[in-house]
Formats: structure tokens, sequence, C-alpha cells
């Protein structure tokens, strides 16, 4: 047997329109007043005006309109009331009283009755109410008990929240006898929505969960998966609900059924609902403008008649199906009926029956382990229950999600997941708010890429560590090295060069030594000669041995210095004497010096200070220790000093030029090669004696470092 289907057509047309000026505005509300669509916004008041959204008068932390005795009213956040008239918002006198008493409490919702305001809060809890003649206020709690509660005021209804409840349902005080009903979860302090359908019946809301009630049953209950932010229903029956980034979900004439859930607008946050005279729907959205769905004309057709699956017997279904170019998803919304029943005590029992893994079929396990691939999961599930009504769940992946999903489908679907360790769990509520006991749980691991894994990134980085360390090293290997062959090239070079200065320094020590044989020759003294000879012979000896060493014990060099020092005494006629003087702490056979430093300074002051005096003179030389590291080597005469021998050279240039020392120069080119090749900081400083501003002699000191 079947039954005639009216289906009713409706093509809409959906546009939408902005402020030119504010293009992101909130609208928390809109309504029609005299022949004009006004909204509340989060900077003012705006209205329609051929098409075109314009500001009235701009005012901050406004609400929601309500009518007062055919005037048309906002109230804000803060619990001010004002008045809209000629293009102005006129306070109401108690706003400060109102304000003070609401302080820190958040409004949930407003109505207007017997020249009263009935405020509920969200935050704060209770009812306020405000005399508009006498502004007094007084302050009402119902149910305390009760998260929520819904109470009538003359022919107003009004939802709220208490402050501090302790059992999980909510109260209706439609009656003598308050009918309690359970609530899916006890969340405090949650916006609530309540409206009176034409049909005398009432739907009441609060997150995701919408309650249909008359007054003394619960009618239906149902889960949207976005948070309402309003219902409305319109002149034809239809019923709206206004989604937190879901759009608007509607529901043809008012029927909760799966066939007539659909939804529009995608996923944008729609926060207040209307319908002006002309049976156009006006959607207000937070940043997104307001949507207008133009009424068109209805074409209604017949269809075979069908069985409903919502009664145990066959029935009519009317439905409006509505037709768009905007994303219409059918959300197969189950809709759980109670109005053949009494709320359900049993738990109901949920079992998860197949499993899809990237679309295949797979046994249903506690546990799996997957490949980084296999991360796109469809989970379909069952619930098992004694009683006639049907069942709604709520879910959480556990590694992925932060909150329960609340949903009528019996599919789950999870995408693009990444890899972790999961645990899903579901549980199922009854027509009657018991949830079960025991939730489905299966656990699964998505095993991350080879080249992701922690030992494979921690290879690569000790990898990459590794050949840069080789790169460095082996950069710095072939600096050092070329640093290295510099430094030799360097020391071979100094050390040639040195060489060279020795072989200059001794011809020109033989040469003045010859000088002084040929002057003996000269006067025919051949003893003097002879023995002159002997000592020359043994300072060639010494000199031979000692340049071919960078060092020498202090002792060789003053043995070498007492052997020419005598042999100029006996060149000169014994016309000066020397004194050497060594510091006790000083050890002479260990401690080293570079050969032939001390004797051009000792043959300066001979040949320029001692030679030029009248009378004889006396050459000092000494050896001290400045710290343990530097030795202080000075020569000092009491010669003619260093201005009077300037002025004696220049009058015997002649003869100064055919046997100028070299001693001094090229001692002064040892000391910068020596310092260059051993890193030293050999010294010299010049001191010219004087006594009464009278010169009496010259001092040469220099500082030698000791390894």
């Amino acid at each position: 047997m079947c039954t005639q289907l009216n289906i009713v057509a409706q093509q809409p047309d959906f546009e939408n329109l902005k402020s030119k000026t504010d293009p992101y505005l909130q609208f928390n509300d809109v309504t029609e007043h005299n022949n004009i669509v006004w909204f509340v916004t989060n900077n003012g008041v705006y209205k329609s005006s051929n098409s075109k959204i314009k500001l009235v008068v701009k005012q901050e932390n406004l609400v929601r309109f309500i009518k007062v005795d055919q005037q048309l009213f906002v109230w804000s956040i803060y619990g001010e009331f004002f008045e809209l008239k000629k293009k102005q918002l006129i306070p109401k006198k108690f706003n400060s009283a109102v304000s003070k008493h609401l302080k820190n409490k958040i409004i949930n919702s407003v109505i207007y009755h017997n020249n009263t305001f009935w405020i509920s809060t969200v935050i704060g809890g209770g009812i306020i109410q405000v005399d508009q003649k006498t502004q007094e206020l007084k302050t009402i709690e119902l149910q305390a008990e009760y998260p929520c509660y819904v109470v009538p005021f003359g022919n107003k209804y009004l939802s709220g929240n208490n402050a501090n409840s302790t059992k999980k349902q909510l109260a209706i005080n439609l009656n003598p006898t308050s009918l309690y009903v359970p609530l899916a979860e006890n969340l405090n302090f949650s916006k609530t929505n309540l409206i009176k359908l034409t049909d005398g019946t009432f739907i009441f809301t609060r997150q995701h969960e919408a309650i249909r009630f008359n007054n003394t049953k619960v009618l239906n209950r149902i889960f949207i998966e976005k948070n309402i932010e309003r219902v409305y229903q319109d002149r034809e029956g239809k019923i709206w609900f206004a989604l937190n980034g879901g759009g608007v979900t509607c529901f043809a004439n008012g029927n909760f059924v799966s066939s007539n859930a659909t939804k529009y607008l995608g996923n944008k946050t729609v926060i207040s609902i209307a319908q002006d005279k002309k049976g156009n729907m006006w959607f207000g959205t937070s940043g997104d403008g307001v949507y207008r769905l133009n009424k068109t004309i209805e074409l209604t057709y017949n269809s075979p008649k069908i069985f409903s699956t919502t009664n145990d017997k066959t029935e009519e279904i009317k439905s409006v199906y509505v037709l768009s170019d905007l994303p219409s998803i059918d959300e197969n919304s189950k809709v759980l009926r109670t109005d053949l029943s009494k709320n359900d005590t049993i738990p109901p029992v949920v079992f998860i029956n197949n499993i899809k893994i990237n679309g295949l079929d797979t046994v249903v396990l506690n546990y799996y382990e997957l490949n980084h691939h296999e991360n796109t999961l469809e989970i379909n599930i069952s619930g098992v229950f004694g009683g006639d009504s049907e069942l709604q769940y709520k879910y959480i992946l556990e590694g992925k999600d932060v909150d329960w999903n609340y949903t009528a489908n019996t599919n789950m679907y999870y995408t693009a997941l990444q890899p972790g360790n999961y645990t899903f769990k579901i549980v199922a509520m009854s027509d009657g708010g018991v949830w079960s006991r025991v939730p489905a749980v299966i656990t699964f691991t998505i095993t991350p890429p080879f080249y992701s894994s922690f030992w494979f990134i921690f290879s690569i980085l000790f990898l990459i560590i590794a050949v840069v360390l080789i790169i460095v090293f082996i950069t710095f290997r072939k600096a050092q090295k070329r640093k290295e062959l510099f430094e030799e090239d360097k020391r071979k070079l100094l050390i040639s060069e040195l060489h060279a200065l020795r072989s200059q320094m001794n011809p020109h020590f033989i040469f003045n030594t010859l000088s002084s044989i040929q002057s003996f020759i000269t006067k025919n003294n051949s003893k003097e000669a002879v023995h002159y000879l002997s000592k020359f012979s043994k300072l060639m000896r010494a000199t031979l041995e000692n340049t071919q060493k960078q060092k020498i014990p202090i002792k060789d060099e003053i043995a070498s210095l007492e052997l020419y020092m005598d042999l100029e005494k006996l060149r000169l006629n014994n016309k000066f004497s020397y004194q050497i003087i060594i510091d006790e702490s000083i050890d002479v056979q260990f401690e080293e010096i570079p050969p032939l430093l001390l004797q051009p300074y000792i043959e300066n002051a001979i040949w320029h200070g001692i030679s030029n005096k009248e009378g004889t003179g006396i050459i000092k030389v000494s050896f001290k220790l400045e710290n343990e590291t530097l030795l202080k080597c000075e020569v000092e005469d009491d010669g003619v000093g260093r201005k009077k021998a300037t002025e004696m050279k220049s009058t015997q240039f002649n003869h100064q030029k055919k046997n100028k020392s070299l001693g001094m120069s090229i001692t002064k080119d040892r000391l910068e090669i020596i310092n260059s090749l051993k890193g030293s900081q050999l010294n010299i400083n010049i001191v010219d004696l004087e006594n009464k501003g009278l010169p009496t002699g010259t001092k040469i000191e220099i500082f030698i470092p000791l390894d």
C-alpha cells in the first residue's frame, strides 16, 4: 500500500550584501521594523536600503533588538537599553543601575512583557527583573540546582543559566509541575536559545544540542555538529539553525527528519536570522556580510508514497527541497522521536562494525599499526538499545581532536592523519539522555616514514656534521700545511740571510785585526807581532766555530770578547783596560746567546770612543738577569761620546770612508732577522753618559730573551 508524497520545490536565490565602509562587520541581530530591515552590528546600527547596507548610528558593544510597545529598542552587552529613534540611540534612565547590577556578567537573552524587561544571563545566573516605569530592579533565581531553565512570562518565554548547578538536567517550568530533561553534557555557562514554534511546541538549544518538547514531554532531540548560534522558524514553518562555522541548516516544514536537513552557506559563521514581510530570509554573518534568500514562486507536484523511517507506521512526508549553486549538503541528521515513549533509563551499547583504511575494508581489531601512507580512515559504528528511540553519538580521536564531536551519523571520516599514536572512542546516547557506560575503543599507530624517523634524521645530521667537520679539517690542514711551508721557506731564507751577515762580519773583523798586525810589522816589533798573531789565531778559530752556530754558551762569547779586546789593547798600546762583570745568578755554561752580538759594539767603543780620547779609557762589559727569561748585556765606555766622535769623524771623512766599520749595521740586521725567525724581542738601547752636562762616554744596553 502506498501513500501520497507532496513535495514543494523552491529555487533559492542568495544575495550577499556588505557595507562599503566596513565590509567585515559582525551582524549580531537582524529584524524588520516599519518596513525596513535593521541590523545590530559590532560597530552600531545599520539598515538595508536598495540592496545596500548603510550605517544609521555608530555605537559599539550592541547585541540585539527588542520591540517594546511597537518601538524598536537595542541592548548592549553591559545591560544598557537604547531606543532607536530618528537615527539616534536614546538611552533608558535605568541603564546605569542595570549595568552596575550586571557587572562581570554576560547577558544570554532579554524579553519584554507588561512594562518589564526580563534579562537572563550566561555568566552570573538567574534573572534580572527591571520595571520600566518604576525603574525597580529585582533578582530571581529559578531551579538553582539545574544548569539551564525555561520559564514563561505572560506570552513570552525565557531561557538562561544558573550559577552553581549540581544536576545535569534542563528544568522546564511551563506547568505547575516542572519537566526535567537530561542534557548531553553538563556544560555550564553556555549560551542558550529558546523559540516557540507555530504548533505550540518549543525548541531549546545549547551548543550542539537541540531539544524539542511540549508542556509535558520531550518530542525530539538532535545533535548538530556545529555550535548553534540562533534558531528561527519562518512563516512557511521551516526551522533554521544558524551555526558557528557551519552556515545554516534548514528543516523543511518543521519536520526533524534526515531528508529535511539541508545545509547552506558552507562553513560561514552565521549568528542572526530573520524574515521580512515579503518572505525574504536574512542571514547575518561574522565578517562576511549579510545573505538574503529571496522569496520565489513555489511549485507543487505529486510523487509516489513511501514508507517513513521515523515511525512504525506509514505516514505522509511533506518536504521542501532547496536547490542552489551554493554548497548544499545533506547531513543525514538522525532525529530521535520520543513522542511514543517515555525517557529511557537503560544505557545503550555501541559497537564498531567496520573500518576502512584508504578505502579498503579491514578486519576489525583493537589495535592497528599502519604505514605513513595508510592515513585515511572510515569508521562505521552502530548502537544497540532496548527502547524505541534511536541513538545519537559523541566521539573523539585522541591524538588529533581536542574536544568531543557530536553527531547522529554512523560513519566517521579522518583523512591525511599525521604519524603518531591515536585512540578512537565513541559512546551512544538514548533519547532519554543516557550515555553508554563503556565506550567502543580502537587504538592505532601510524608509523612515520623512514626519512622522518628520529634515527634517520639523527644519522643524516650526524653525516652532515661529519662531512662539514671533514671539509673544515681538510681545509684547515691545507691552510696549516701552506702556512708551515711558508714558514719553512721563510725560515730557510732568514737563515741564509743570517749566514750571509755572519759571512760579512767575519771578513770585517779579520780586516781590522790584520790592520793591527800590519801596524806591528811596520814598527819592526816582531815580538809583539808574534804574540798578536797567536791571540789572533785563537780568536779566528773561536770565531769560525761560533759563526756556524745560532747560539753559543755565554762563557764562549766572553772568551771571544776577551781575545778580541786583548788584541785591540796590544794594537793601541794599552790605551784602555776592560772589565767583564757577570751576575752570579747566571749559569754561563748553560745559558746561550747568539754569537758575535756584543763584539761590534765593543769595537765601536774602542775605535770611536777610546781611541779619540786623550789618555787611557776603560770598557765595562756586564751580563745581568732582568728576570728569569730576559738577559741584559751592557757595553759601557768612558770615551769622548757619540757627539764628539761624530765631529771628529767628519774631519777624518776620507780615512773613515776607507775603513768604515760595518759591525753596527750588520748587527742591527742580525737582530731583526733573529727576532723574525724566533719570534723573539731582541732590543738595543743607546745611552749617552754625561756629568754636569759634559759627555763622559756611551752605554749600550742589549736585551736578549732566554729560551
